[in-house]
């Protein structure tokens, strides 16, 4: 989880953002990654309350 830098995180109600911040201390310790917290009307499908997107750095140069 060291190499997450951001975070998109969509849910269907914003009452529940505790819960994902909640959620959010049990995998990262330290410094959080940039976070977006989104609420959206619906999901892919209607079962689903949270989507979370990462995008994470693993060093290196480009090209």
């Amino acid at each position: 989880m060291n190499d997450v830098v951001r975070l998109d995180i969509y849910v269907t109600d914003i009452k529940q953002r505790e819960e994902v911040w909640r959620a959010r201390r049990e995998f990262f310790t330290g410094d959080f990654p940039a976070s977006t917290l989104v609420e959206v009307r619906a999901l892919a499908t209607p079962k689903l309350l949270v989507e979370v997107n990462a995008t994470g750095f693993l060093g290196g140069s480009a090209g």
